[in-house]
């Protein structure tokens, strides 16, 4: 006890004295890290965040314009001969709809016909320029492409199309499919990167013009006419990535560009270097003024803080953060305790090993965050059938164990499968994941020698032929 006081004492001290050095220089060195900060990382790490998101809005529609392309249906409906117009605009409606693009396409290189949602909307020709891209789709050899249009089915709207490749089974060229993507949605993206870090972005074409920006105060519509922009404009429409600093209307502004080959687009991101003066000012002067506040509110915390993580820790322990369950280092007392009861005594210890059955589906379908809420469910499902002298955890995964104090093989295997119907009725699980889950469930009980790994390892031969024998059931060793 002695010991906790002096540190709390000295613990004070370091506050204080610390509140003191730190307000007389703080905003000069803060200052100083703050730009550096800015230019070095936020800027940049900024522009990192908004390629990616381009990126990640890009995965899905290239993997539809995959299945597109390599869709029997099309490469049928193209050979035998384009009859029924409205089927193939009824699958491109569909296909839209479905993956929530802004259009989907599909030009035949038998008949020259460009389809779309609404139906046929001109045939492509090699002497109209608007047509340029997919003559080049034709002749490339990628089987697929990114290019930045305008789509005319809606009122020229500046669109991401993702080429796709039809091809016969002998790889000969039918046309090309795929879906496009608003550019104007992406403006979303750059409204909140500029709410939540003040910073302006926007795109501009290799030529400087302005192209999608969502920036606070004007923007000239080419780069070479924005002020103080003249002796760094050519570097940056040049350059893979940049760095660099202008003046406008008496402010520094601090810009990073880079230039995002799929879309041939250059990404700015840029400050105001002033900005950064604000945020740090207020601190500076209310330091020395919270500082005896916050010193006396940290010694009556800390007291606290100590008492409630020691308790915390020791929870920890023992308990799975998921489910609330016992963690195997828990599970494995638990049995050691029982162990020495059951020993003297000579009664049965029955051991349940229950796996939850393709619990892969769920993660794969609905993701991990409804995994999580199915393994939470199935544990209190578990719970509900455990005696206060029984013990709970979960072993690892989609496993969770079963420790049943006092009980013989036979009435372990009656409880196993008394949980395994309860799950396949269980009205909560079947909110969460429709098409339901099961169990399948391996029991050993050991009466005379009590040894966990040789119970563990009885109990999993039993769960190994649960599932081998077609799961949803219930096994012993």
């Amino acid at each position: 006890m002695k010991f906790k006081q002096q540190m709390l004492v000295v613990v004070s001290l370091l506050i204080i004295v610390g509140f003191a050095v730190t307000a007389s220089v703080s905003f000069y060195l803060s200052r100083e890290s703050a730009v550096d900060m800015l230019v070095e990382h936020e800027l940049p790490l900024t522009s990192d965040n908004i390629y990616a998101e381009v990126q990640r809005d890009l995965i899905k529609p290239r993997t539809v314009s995959s299945f597109m392309g390599n869709d029997t249906f099309l490469k049928d409906w193209i050979l035998g001969g384009e009859q029924d117009i409205g089927a193939v605009t009824r699958y491109l409606r569909e296909v839209k709809q479905k993956y929530g693009a802004f259009t989907a396409f599909m030009v035949s290189d038998l008949t020259r016909n460009y389809y779309h949602a609404d139906g046929l909307l001109k045939q492509v020709s090699e002497e109209d320029l608007r047509d340029e891209w997919y003559f080049r789709v034709r002749q490339m050899r990628a089987d697929n492409e990114l290019n930045l249009d305008p789509d005319m089915a809606h009122g020229d709207e500046l669109t991401i199309f993702i080429n796709f490749k039809i091809r016969t089974s002998d790889g000969s060229f039918l046309g090309a499919t795929g879906l496009g993507l608003n550019l104007a949605s992406i403006k979303g993206i750059l409204s909140d990167y500029r709410d939540r870090y003040g910073n302006n972005v926007y795109f501009v074409t290799p030529k400087g013009e302005l192209l999608l920006h969502d920036r606070a105060g004007a923007l000239s519509k080419n780069l070479h006419q924005e002020p103080g922009m003249a002796g760094i404009v050519e570097k940056l429409l040049t350059q893979e990535e940049g760095r660099f600093s202008y003046m406008r209307d008496g402010k520094t502004y601090l810009l990073n560009t880079r230039h995002i080959e799929e879309l041939d687009l250059i990404l700015c991101v840029e400050a105001e270097e002033g900005l950064v003066d604000k945020p740090l000012l207020t601190p500076v002067y209310v330091t020395l003024l919270v500082c005896f506040i916050v010193t006396g509110i940290v010694l009556l915390l800390l007291v606290k803080a100590l008492n409630f993580y020691q308790g915390e820790l020791e929870s920890v322990a023992w308990q799975d953060p998921l489910t609330g369950l016992l963690n195997r280092r828990a599970f494995t007392e638990r049995y050691e305790r029982l162990k020495r009861s059951h020993s003297r005594k000579g009664r049965p210890l029955s051991l349940l090993m229950v796996d939850i059955d393709y619990f892969k589906l769920v993660n794969d379908q609905g993701g991990h965050a409804l995994g999580d809420k199915v393994l939470q469910a199935i544990s209190q499902l578990l719970s509900r059938n455990l005696r206060s002298e029984d013990y709970l955890g979960r072993w690892g995964g989609e496993e969770f164990i079963l420790l049943l104090s006092e009980t013989t093989h036979n009435e372990a295997t009656e409880i196993a499968e008394r949980i395994r119907k309860e799950l396949e009725l269980d009205a909560p699980v079947k909110e969460l994941y429709a098409q339901g889950v099961t169990l399948s469930v391996g029991v050993a009980t050991q009466q005379e020698v009590y040894d966990l790994d040789v119970h563990i390892k009885a109990a999993d031969r039993a769960l190994y032929n649960a599932k081998k024998e077609g799961r949803n059931c219930v096994r012993s060793a």
